[in-house]
């Protein structure tokens, strides 16, 4: 390539991964000069695949599947490589939690709701990272569960991820579902508590994936040198003594080669430590790849079709490794 491959991805502890693979000098192993993007929303990011400013990015699936549909106007056809994270996003909420703990489902759920709106005194406002997104998904499901319309009972605006933490500070959100670590940050500072997410939901669920055009997907000597990368990135992440420094090495600044996020806060969504939602990254075998449950909900949602349904089914069950098929030598 006369530039290097460029990589799309938020400042989010769940890009862990490829921020080890790229600062530890695991893609230039395997032949692949590597550029990372920060870039400010998911928005950003899939512009960036459709008009070939990236060549990869950090993603999740709906949306995804929803630029490969042309559902956000211009159609890119795009392919999960290796899934990254499961799970890890949180339902917080603003003020003080009239539950003792992560809320209930059922009928007592929905008196919480009313207790909590009360104090709000009006609609609340919550947010996700973008409508064709699993926090999307596990917002509806967790509002569902307490007997809550998303449509009627609350008002849902999208905002990237670390800006919940200034829209908190200034009223101008009650709360929402966001990643790791923003939604940690919240409740350390006081400014939210936390009321469910994804384990309260849908455990374990797949959560962000490498993602890639059709064309670089086409390319087996580079996708093989990009799940090799991961692969090998993945080992410090499930050492638990590595996780204090990678959330240090994660807290730096973009120009220090780190995501300059809240250092405390990300070590806890990378141990699980006093946290109820943990982030827990993909270990190279032993899996399970489910998308099945978000395309009933894209279903139910009317994003898609019956028919497109089960072709994503099919196209977006991938194996843990990554690439499949044909075994090719990787670039040395």
């Amino acid at each position: 390539m006369t530039r290097p491959f460029r990589i799309g991805l938020l400042r989010l502890s769940d890009s862990a991964p490829v921020m080890i693979a790229h600062n530890t000098g695991f893609f230039a192993q395997y032949g692949l000069e590597t550029e990372l993007v920060v870039s400010p929303s998911w928005a950003n990011i899939a512009d960036g695949l459709v008009w070939k400013t990236l060549d990869a990015a950090i993603m999740f699936a709906p949306l995804a599947m929803m630029t490969s549909l042309g559902r956000r106007g211009h159609m890119s056809a795009l392919k999960p490589l290796k899934t990254l994270s499961y799970g890890g996003n949180t339902v917080i909420l603003r003020g003080n939690n009239p539950f003792t703990g992560l809320w209930p489902a059922g009928e007592e759920g929905r008196e919480v709701f009313e207790k909590w709106r009360a104090t709000i005194g009006r609609r609340p406002k919550l947010s996700v990272v973008h409508m064709y997104s699993t926090h999307f998904l596990i917002l509806k499901r967790f509002l569902l569960s307490i007997g809550v319309n998303m449509e009627h009972d609350v008002e849902i605006q999208v905002m990237p991820p670390p800006d919940i933490i200034q829209a908190l500070i200034e009223g101008a959100v009650d709360g929402g579902c966001v990643g790791p670590p923003w939604g940690t940050e919240a409740c350390l500072r006081g400014l939210a508590f936390l009321a469910g997410g994804s384990e309260t939901v849908m455990p374990h669920h797949i959560e962000k994936q490498l993602v890639v055009p059709e064309t670089v997907y086409g390319n087996q000597h580079t996708c093989h040198a990009l799940v090799r990368a991961l692969e090998d990135a993945m080992i410090p992440l499930h050492a638990p003594e590595n996780r204090r420094a990678i959330a240090h090495d994660l807290s730096r600044s973009l120009e220090k080669k780190g995501l300059n996020l809240p250092q405390e806060a990300t070590f806890r969504t990378l141990s699980g430590d006093k946290i109820a939602e943990k982030t827990y990254y993909a270990r190279s075998s032993g899996e399970t790849e489910n998308v099945t449950w978000m395309l009933d909900d894209m279903l139910g949602l009317d994003w898609i079709n019956k028919k497109e349904h089960d072709a994503l089914k099919a196209e977006w069950t991938i194996p843990v490794s990554g690439v499949p098929s044909t075994k090719v030598e990787v670039l040395k």
